[in-house]
């Protein structure tokens, strides 16, 4: 019996060290994820880029303020949007889910010195959670 209870809080343990793991991915990346709205990553005065393709942009409509820049590669996308970033504001990048987003900041991360964060959930959490979305310009 006392094997069993040493195995449970061993158990727990481990499991807490992981969630307490899980909060921290990205950050050791060189970017952050982040459970933001839309409102409030336009409010902080981010950048505000989804990177999806034309097509998903059509499908379910876009965060009004957002520009529209499908994420390739490091150098073509910062070709698109460096100008913008040149005063130093954060990055904050939208895809359907998150998974591009996290893979296009790691490729941004230490190439150049903004905030880089991957928004949690992408575009499927925002219109989950009742994102009114504007056509594509």
């Amino acid at each position: 019996m006392a094997n069993v209870t040493k195995r449970k809080v061993l158990l727990g343990i481990a499991v807490v060290a992981g969630l307490s793991m899980l909060s921290k991915v990205g950050s050791a990346g060189g970017y952050d994820v982040q459970r933001l709205s839309a409102e409030e990553a336009l409010s902080s005065g981010a950048l505000v880029v989804d990177i999806r393709t034309p097509e998903e942009w059509a499908e379910t409509g876009v965060i009004d303020g957002a520009k529209l820049v499908t994420f390739r590669d490091a150098d073509s996308f910062l070709a698109m949007v460096g100008d913008d970033l040149k005063d130093g504001r954060d990055l904050v990048l939208v895809c359907r889910s998150g998974r591009r987003t996290a893979a296009a900041a790691g490729a941004l991360a230490g190439v150049i010195p903004n905030k880089i964060i991957s928004l949690d959930g992408g575009m499927g959490r925002l219109l989950q959670e009742g994102l009114q979305t504007v056509p594509p310009k």
